[in-house]
């Protein structure tokens, strides 16, 4: 069985025998409960994060617009006003843009939005009303 040291964190190959000792520091290990060490191997955590983040990748890819898109409808939603406004009443109408945009965006895929504006408007006002 191979342990580790508690005391210096040596690692000891060792056969179950009654007064066991660290072979660098030659501390006992009287009083310590160990267990079998079970390891991964390299190849298995480089696939499991290799799935795991295509998995991840591909679920953000089906539900975000991309970036200057999502930016430029936000943007437009919160300054269709002209007038001069409260930070106070800017930041909760942003508030409500940008829970209007990630509510339209689980409905209406990127491919509808290019090709249908008025879809997206209409869900898109929908989602700002529930916003509120």
């Amino acid at each position: 069985m191979k342990i580790e040291c508690p005391h210096c964190h040596t690692d000891n190959n060792i056969e179950f025998a009654e007064n066991i000792t660290c072979k660098k520091c030659e501390k006992n290990f009287k009083g310590f409960k160990f267990s079998k060490r079970k390891l991964v191997s390299a190849s298995t955590a480089l696939l499991l994060g290799a799935v795991g983040g295509y998995k991840v990748n591909t679920a953000l890819d089906k539900e975000r617009y991309p970036l200057d898109v999502e930016y430029a409808i936000v943007d437009t939603c919160i300054n269709s006003s002209k007038n001069m406004v409260s930070v106070r009443w800017y930041e909760s109408k942003r508030e409500r843009c940008l829970c209007a945009l990630a509510e339209t965006e689980k409905s209406v895929l990127y491919s509808d939005y290019k090709s249908d504006q008025k879809l997206f408007l209409s869900n898109f006002r929908l989602n700002a009303k529930d916003c509120s």
